[in-house]
């Protein structure tokens, strides 16, 4: 199932196709799949393979869910969007506090930014979420449109209006 839910300064793109078993292979294919639809430039690929060899992005939240927030520099980006890919399987990330540990990952919010001035305040609200209970119940169910609608209404809506 592909989703998407458009908002005046980025889609958002519920992914749940994935097949790959490792970090860069999911990297690659969710890649891929922007590139066909315009949403990125034939180099984010290697962009965002090379990000997270350097700063990788996986983050564990004690007692929630583990997410990466995998992204590249704006240079590669045609449009903006958000990808939701709830894993089937945890797949291992480098830890983003220390990058030599891998954790299980769970969540993968693949951020396409092509305007950085809204993006700290985005992903500020986008990271307060994953302490949320609803936000977690909602991966642990699966519901991507659920999530895709909180995301949007409470991360993007409230960065919008300057909350």
């Amino acid at each position: 199932m592909v989703c998407i839910l458009s908002n005046d300064s980025i889609d958002i793109i519920v992914y749940d196709k994935a097949q790959a078993s490792d970090w860069e292979g999911l990297l690659r294919e969710l890649s891929r799949f922007l590139h066909d639809r315009g949403y990125v430039k034939d180099t984010y690929e290697e962009a965002i393979i090379k990000r997270e060899n350097e700063v990788p992005t996986g983050l564990e939240v004690p007692g929630k869910v583990n997410v990466a927030i995998p992204h590249a520099d704006v240079d590669h980006v045609n449009k903006q969007a958000l990808i939701i890919h709830i894993l089937d399987k945890p797949i291992k990330f480098k830890r983003m506090d220390d990058p030599d540990q891998y954790i299980d990952i769970e969540l993968v919010l693949l951020l396409v930014i092509k305007h950085p001035e809204g993006y700290v305040k985005f992903l500020s609200k986008l990271t307060e979420l994953f302490q949320d209970d609803h936000f977690v119940e909602l991966i642990k169910r699966k519901d991507y449109n659920g999530l895709a609608e909180y995301i949007k209404e409470k991360a993007l809506v409230a960065m919008e209006k300057g909350e």
